[in-house]
């Protein structure tokens, strides 16, 4: 999942970022892209996180009792 968020915190930064004209601005540039990735990650964990939950819930109907009195 890290590459994707990666390939994604890139990817912002080249769509909405500032052009970089001198260190410092390559500096935010790289912190915007930085803070872009680790969210980008924290979203497809989570996502990928509730999937796997709820592929692990049973699936099956539950059972019906036939006789309803006790043995």
């Amino acid at each position: 999942m890290l590459k994707f968020a990666l390939a994604l915190g890139i990817t912002f930064e080249w769509l909405f970022g500032a052009s970089v004209f001198s260190v410092q601005s390559f500096a935010y540039a790289a912190l915007r892209t930085l803070c872009a990735t680790l969210l980008a990650w924290m979203v497809l964990e989570s996502m990928r996180a509730l999937f796997l939950g709820a592929m692990s819930l049973d699936d099956t109907p539950p059972r019906v009792r036939r006789n309803s009195g006790a043995r």
